[in-house]
């Protein structure tokens, strides 16, 4: 006989939405009625809210979280011959955002306290061929970043950060997304700030680099039919910027019920 139990969703997106729904709704038909459903007003006003939120002079929207650490690396230079140093405990997407680059992923062990990479690990496996390091925030925590930082900078590396779990986390006062050259968040439903399909968005200070993400992005192309990089087509839409826009001011305050419930069941159990 089959179990009746009812089963707790893990997050239950339809009850989260339903304050917001008629916000929600206005949003899709807004954007609907336009016209303009590829990157346009939408998208730019999305950027900039998320560049602002991080604390960053800009942000970049792009098709996943795994085409925003890819395009990152891609705008770098990275390739065959290069290694990047990351997490060994970690989602698929960031070491794939590595080996698709031509470059090999050199996994770190984490902290056992954190989860977090541990910054003695990624010394150890620095070589001649190191090109960047990508540390993960977990479970919404950042990784200690000062000294990741410090050991980039030593070795002229390069830092994006793996931000897919830590929309408005904090590491010292900074937001996530602002604590190394680049950052890169996932977008996906489950995500702390996500989308109704999938997405993803890069934040940097680094004028140059927002640059040459925008132009990746869009076919290589920094102007309509002038292609003068290999890009790829990776464009957040104007209908998922549009409900991210409205979800975004309500951030923090999901955050915050996220801890007074994980607060609640670590007493409980």
């Amino acid at each position: 006989m089959a179990d009746s139990t009812p089963l707790i969703p893990f997050l239950d997106l339809v009850a989260q939405h339903a304050p917001i729904q008629g916000e929600l709704d206005a949003a899709w038909q807004a954007v609907s009625r336009s016209g303009r459903y590829i990157l346009g007003p939408e998208v730019s006003r999305f950027e900039q809210a998320f560049a602002a939120y991080c604390g960053v002079k800009h942000a970049i929207g792009v098709g996943s979280g795994l085409d925003a650490i890819h395009l990152v690396l891609r705008a770098w230079g990275l390739g065959e011959g290069d290694e990047v140093i990351v997490p060994a405990n970690t989602y698929i997407a960031t070491w794939l955002a590595v080996s698709l680059t031509g470059a090999t992923p050199v996994p770190v062990d984490p902290l056992p306290t954190t989860a977090n990479i541990d910054v003695e690990g990624i010394h150890n496996a620095l070589t001649e061929r190191t090109r960047a390091i990508i540390p993960v925030h977990f479970y919404g925590q950042t990784a200690d970043m000062d000294p990741i930082n410090r050991l980039a900078e030593a070795h002229a590396l390069k830092v994006v950060e793996d931000a897919a779990q830590s929309h408005g986390a904090r590491y010292r006062g900074r937001r996530s997304g602002s604590l190394g050259h680049a950052g890169a968040f996932s977008l996906y439903p489950g995500k702390n700030l996500g989308a109704l399909g999938d997405g993803g968005i890069i934040t940097t200070d680094d004028e140059g680099l927002a640059e040459h993400l925008r132009a990746l992005r869009n076919y290589g192309s920094p102007e309509k039919y002038a292609h003068p990089i290999q890009g790829v087509n990776s464009r957040l839409d104007a209908l998922q910027a549009a409900l991210l826009s409205v979800k975004l001011p309500h951030l923090d305050a999901w955050n915050a019920r996220r801890r007074d419930i994980a607060r609640a069941l670590c007493e409980g159990l």
